[in-house]
């Protein structure tokens, strides 16, 4: 079948007229309008939007009325698979963290830098890829940001570079597996990419483009991250840094152990989930849903102060989006999208279709958009089949390097912002877009070449 036949049966929906089919594109694009400014809270946006949606669907007859007990439309629509990642997840982190373990590790790679503005970039870019890619990238920029900034005013260095070079990181590390980040669960999900498929096929492109990343920031900010001369700087630095006791914050040495196996186990969970004979008749989400709950049944105090954590604002988003992006399938919304990307995806290819989703995650949440691409491209399994593979990676490489562009792009750069407000280090929306933008083009121009090279192989 051909991209342009395949896109055009996407999103498949009850024949509808013409007016009530704009009438909800025009619903989607006002939504995602109001997701980009931040008027409205965005959960409270996606479940009014979610409401209006369901009423005009239900109106308009796009649902069948069953007799006897069913379950609601709308429950159908809902991704369960995400929901349960996102709860077990978060609940599974909130815990470990507390051991200690990640703060123990940031003072650890804080004391390998010996002090070194350039070496310290490095290792803190790296720690908050590596910590991106295994915990939420939330919780990687606030726990490594706080670090930052304590080391940067203890060696007299501007904390700026350094919390704008993580926040970008936090978005090169989403890229590294399966669980990094939302669009990769979605995609994940939609297109059957185990995690050690992920894995493989994104981690060299990870790699090079840290090193990249590394490189931009020495030529941005220049001797604002150079490596230090002077012999007597390097000796006060090392002794500054020395002076940080990685143990301060482990209160339980058991605690402590425990939180590191727990966390090797769950990363072997989610690797090997295929292989392993009870794991492999479900969802990734039994993973973090079992880790949850042991860590609550081994070191949970309070056990509902613990799911207090769950991010339940994000939760009730996903149902909410979930059910908008439903709608919008069954009133051939979706399908009229679908022919957009067959005119992009035909002329430029799978490098346009990442530049368009990169641009577009750069001004709104990237989630929505991936949800919808996801819900357009593999409506069916059939469908899933017979879209190239390199269409998925398309997604998945400009829904995150995206939020690089602006410091609203991704939930990791507004957090990096919101650490420099907090600190009293001014940095406006066009300084980020300037500095962001020129990051951002070269991890792009970098994906597209391994794009061309990735569909050689997948």
């Amino acid at each position: 079948m051909m991209m342009g036949e395949l896109l055009a049966t996407a999103g498949a929906a009850t024949a509808v007229s013409g007016g009530q089919t704009w009438t909800f594109a025009a619903i989607l694009g006002v939504t995602l309008i109001l997701l980009a400014t931040e008027k409205i809270h965005k959960t409270v946006l996606v479940l009014l939007s979610a409401g209006l949606c369901l009423f005009l669907g239900d109106y308009w007859g796009y649902f069948p009325h069953k007799e006897g007990h069913h379950l609601p439309v709308y429950i159908e629509m809902i991704e369960w698979e995400v929901i349960g990642i996102v709860i077990g997840a978060t609940v599974f982190v909130e815990i470990a963290a507390r051991s200690g373990i990640f703060t123990w590790i940031s003072v650890k790679i804080l004391k390998a830098s010996r002090g070194d503005p350039f070496r310290l970039l490095i290792f803190l870019s790296i720690l908050t890829a590596v910590f991106s890619a295994f915990l939420d990238n939330i919780t990687a920029m606030i726990i490594v940001g706080s670090l930052t900034v304590v080391a940067c005013r203890k060696l007299e260095l501007d904390p700026k570079p350094f919390l704008i070079t993580e926040g970008i990181m936090t978005n090169v590390g989403g890229l590294l597996t399966l669980i990094s980040s939302i669009p990769n669960i979605i995609i994940g999900k939609t297109a059957d990419i185990s995690y050690v498929k992920f894995l493989i096929v994104a981690g060299p492109y990870t790699v090079v483009a840290t090193a990249a990343t590394m490189v931009v920031a020495r030529m941005v900010f220049g001797n604002k991250v150079t490596s230090l001369q002077g012999g007597e700087e390097k000796a006060r630095n090392l002794a500054l840094v020395n002076a940080f006791d990685e143990w301060e914050t482990v209160e339980d040495r058991k605690f402590f152990y425990t939180s590191i196996v727990a966390v090797v186990l769950v990363i072997l969970g989610f690797a090997l989930k295929a292989q392993i004979p009870i794991l492999r008749d479900f969802g990734i989400e039994i993973v973090a849903m079992g880790a949850a709950v042991v860590m609550m049944l081994l070191h949970a105090k309070d056990v509902e102060h613990d799911l207090d954590n769950v991010e339940w604002s994000l939760v009730f988003f996903f149902v909410g989006l979930f059910t908008v992006i439903g709608v919008m399938e069954r009133a051939d919304v979706l399908s009229r999208i679908g022919g957009l990307l067959t005119w992009l995806t035909e002329n430029t290819g799978v490098v346009g279709l990442m530049w368009f989703t990169a641009l577009f995650s750069s001004i709104t949440d990237n989630i929505p958009l991936a949800a919808m691409l996801a819900k357009i491209f593999g409506a069916t399994p059939e469908q899933v089949a017979e879209v190239p593979r390199g269409v998925w990676w398309a997604i998945v490489f400009g829904a995150n390097l995206g939020g690089n562009i602006t410091p609203i792009g991704s939930a990791s750069t507004v957090v990096a912002c919101t650490i420099m407000k907090q600190h009293k280090l001014k940095v406006t929306f066009l300084e980020f877009v300037k500095i962001g933008g020129v990051f951002a083009v070269v991890q792009l121009v970098l994906a597209s070449g391994y794009l061309l090279v990735l569909q050689q192989f997948v």
